[in-house]
């Protein structure tokens, strides 16, 4: 009775087979790695970009808000202090909720800066609601409004250069899960043809005799 293939063809496909086996599990762990890295971008990109990038702008509503408060010469001084309060609170809030994003180096250091001006800021803001001369204190609280001003649009500034490189890299990912959706494709197609050979070989593994015979 004659072998379906010789032993040293069937090791052959054997060694074929396991390493297109293998090539298969390592391209689907990659693949698998590659996801988990694009869903860990749309996460960020909300949650340490677009989130951040509200609670920035919140902020510099509430210093304008803070700033028409300071013009407007026609609120009483209790409604004054309770209304700025008010903003000085939401502030706070919206600074907590700020940290507890990721910062990239670059951001820390504007944050600080922000930070610092927003103190300084207060501390005008309070000398000039305690002064009987309160237009002398104003260009030092416009100075320091501005500075947080400044601030605030050189952290935005940062959010969308963040932002920017979340979506190439995402972009890069899917245009590597397509190419390695291809090389499985190549790798089954690898499979089908081996196991097409295994199936027809008898003498010649590629076309038996007995096969030809039966075509003819």
């Amino acid at each position: 009775m004659k072998q379906f293939i010789s032993i040293k063809e069937k090791r052959i496909a054997a060694i074929v087979l396991f390493v297109v086996l293998v090539g298969i599990g390592l391209n689907q762990l990659w693949h698998e790695k590659e996801y988990a890295q694009l869903g860990k971008n749309m996460a960020s990109l909300y949650q340490d970009r677009l989130m951040p990038s509200g609670y920035l702008f919140e902020i510099s509503d509430h210093l304008y808000q803070k700033k028409i408060l300071h013009m407007n010469e026609a609120v009483a001084a209790e409604q004054l202090n309770a209304q700025l309060q008010k903003h000085d609170v939401a502030i706070t809030q919206l600074i907590s909720a700020y940290e507890k994003t990721y910062l990239t180096k670059d951001e820390q250091q504007h944050w600080k800066a922000l930070l610092a001006s927003l103190a300084a800021y207060k501390t005008a803001e309070e000398n000039w609601r305690s002064s009987s001369d309160s237009p002398a204190h104003e260009p030092i609280l416009e100075k320091h409004f501005q500075q947080a001003q400044a601030a605030l649009g050189n952290l935005n500034d940062v959010q969308a250069k963040e932002g920017s490189v979340l979506q190439s890299n995402s972009k890069a990912i899917i245009s590597h899960t397509v190419v390695q959706s291809y090389l499985q494709i190549a790798m089954l197609v690898v499979i089908a043809v081996i196991a097409a050979i295994l199936l027809l070989a008898r003498d010649n593994p590629f076309f038996p005799t007995e096969k030809k015979a039966l075509l003819n």
